[in-house]
C-alpha cells in the first residue's frame, strides 16, 4: 500500500532529523523550496509536536519562510524552553522527595530523554513529567504527590477506594495537576496497560543517572532498556506523532559500529522485537537515518513488520489525529495484536480491551458490580460513536 507524503510533512521531517548535518540541511532546503501550504504546514508541526527541533532546523538552513509562520514555531520554541526549564525544576524537586520518602523512581521520558537525545532542553516537547515507580509503592508516590500540591486529575478524586483499584488494574498510570506551577504528571505503576508487554523491566532494574543540571541528575533507564521502551511506546499508538520517531532517531544516529543491530536484539529480548523493527523502518524511511542494509532486508522479510509501517505511516501522515477520524482508533487497535508474539501477551491485550478506562470514567460501578464492564463495553462504546457524533472518547 503507498502512502503520499506531503511536502509539508517532508519538510516536517526534514526538520526532525538530529544532530544537524549538511544533508539534513540540504533536505530542508530542498524540501523548503517547492511550493507549500505554510499554514497547513504550522498545523502539522503542531500536530506533531517537534516545534523544538523545526525552529532549530529553520533557524540553521535559513529557507524563505513568511514572517507571519516563522515567528509563531519562534514563539512556541521559546514557549518549549520554559516549560522544559520548568519541569526540569520540579523533576530534580520531586527526586529529592521520593529519595526521602525511600520510594523508587524512574524518570521517563521528558527530560531526562531531551539531554540523551539531543544533548539540551530546548528541542523536545515535553507535556508532563513521567514518573514510574514499583506497583506496591503507587499509595506511598501518591500521597506525596498530594502533599506537595498535586491534584489527581484522572481518575477523578471522587473515585473510592475499589474503583481507583480497578482503574490501576485497566491503566498503567495516574493523571496529576499541579495548578499553581501549571505542571501536569504521570504516575505509572507500569510501562504499559498490557502487562505482558515488555513485563520483565521492573524499577529496580540497572538504571543510569542523566546530568541535568551541574551536580544533579535523573534516574533513568540503562540505554538497552530505554530504546525499547521508546519503540514499544511509539508503537501502541502507531507512531502518530513525529516527535516519538525523531526521538528514536536522535538515539539511533549516536550508535557506533554494530550498535544499530545491538539495540535490535536488545529489544528482541525484551519482547519489544516487532516495535523495534517498526521503528527503524519508518527512521530510515522518514528521517534517513542510517539502518544496515542487511537488517533492513530481515525486517522487511516479515510481513508482519510491513504491515505495522504502513498502518503508522497512515496514522503519521494523516490531517487529523486518530482519535478525530471515523474509527480511527480501530486500525492502531489492530495492530497492537501484532507487537506480542504469544498467547499470553494476546489474551492480556484482549482484556485490556473488554474494559476502557473511558468506561470506568463515564459510569463509575461499585465494585460488586465491576465485572459488568465487559458487557457494557459494546453499548457504551455504541453510545459515544454512533449517537453522540463527533464527541469521541478514545
Amino acid at each position: 500500500m503507498t502512502v503520499s507524503l506531503s511536502r509539508e510533512f517532508l519538510l516536517m521531517a526534514a526538520c526532525s532529523v538530529w544532530p544537524p548535518s549538511d544533508r539534513r540541511t540540504e533536505a530542508i532546503r530542498d524540501a523548503a523550496a517547492g511550493p507549500l501550504d505554510w499554514h497547513r504546514f504550522l498545523q502539522v508541526v503542531r500536530r506533531h509536536r517537534v516545534a523544538g527541533l523545526v525552529h532549530d532546523g529553520l533557524t540553521r538552513a535559513l529557507p524563505t519562510v513568511p514572517a507571519d509562520i516563522a515567528r509563531e514555531i519562534a514563539a512556541e520554541a521559546r514557549a518549549l524552553v520554559r516549560h522544559n526549564l520548568a519541569c526540569a525544576t520540579e523533576a530534580i524537586r520531586l527526586r529529592h522527595l521520593f529519595t526521602e520518602a525511600h520510594v523508587p523512581v524512574v524518570f521517563i521520558k521528558g527530560i531526562s530523554l531531551a539531554v540523551l537525545a539531543y544533548g539540551n532542553l530546548g528541542l523536545r516537547h515535553s507535556r508532563d513529567i513521567d514518573l514510574l515507580v514499583p506497583a506496591e509503592a503507587i499509595s506511598k508516590a501518591s500521597a506525596i504527590l498530594e502533599r506537595t500540591g498535586y491534584r489527581r486529575l484522572q481518575p477523578p478524586p471522587s473515585f473510592s477506594e475499589a474503583q481507583l483499584r480497578m482503574w490501576m488494574h485497566r491503566c498503567k498510570e495516574i493523571w496529576y495537576v499541579h495548578d499553581d506551577k501549571q505542571l501536569m504528571l504521570e504516575l505509572h505503576s507500569r510501562l504499559f496497560d498490557n502487562p505482558r508487554l515488555m513485563s520483565d523491566i521492573v524499577v529496580s532494574g540497572p538504571l543510569r543517572t542523566v546530568s541535568v543540571a551541574k551536580g544533579i541528575g535523573l534516574p533513568t533507564f540503562g540505554e538497552e532498556d530505554l530504546f525499547a521502551y521508546l519503540c514499544a511506546h511509539g508503537a501502541v499508538d502507531c507512531w502518530f506523532r513525529l516527535k516519538w520517531l525523531a526521538d528514536i532517531g536522535a538515539l539511533l544516529a549516536q550508535q557506533s559500529e554494530g550498535g544499530v543491530e545491538r539495540l535490535y536484539l536488545a529489544a528482541e529480548a525484551r519482547g519489544a522485537g516487532p516495535s523495534a523493527a517498526q521503528a527503524m523502518l519508518l527512521c530510515r524511511r522518514l528521517l534517513g537515518t542510517m539502518i544496515p542494509d542487511p537488517l533492513v532486508a530481515t525486517l522487511r522479510r516479515k510481513p508482519a513488520v510491513q504491515w505495522l509501517e504502513t498502518i503508522a505511516l497512515k496514522a503519521m501522515t494523516a490531517d487529523r489525529m486518530p482519535t478525530d477520524l471515523p474509527f480511527g482508533t480501530t486500525w492502531s487497535s489492530l495492530a497492537r495484536f501484532l507487537l506480542g508474539r504469544d498467547w499470553p501477551y494476546w489474551l492480556a491485550e484482549i482484556k485490556v480491551y473488554a474494559t476502557s478506562p473511558v468506561d470506568i470514567l463515564m459510569l463509575p460501578l461499585p465494585e460488586r458490580l465491576q465485572l459488568l464492564y465487559p458487557v457494557l463495553r459494546l453499548p457504551l462504546w455504541v453510545w459515544r460513536h454512533i449517537i453522540h457524533r463527533g464527541r469521541t472518547f478514545e
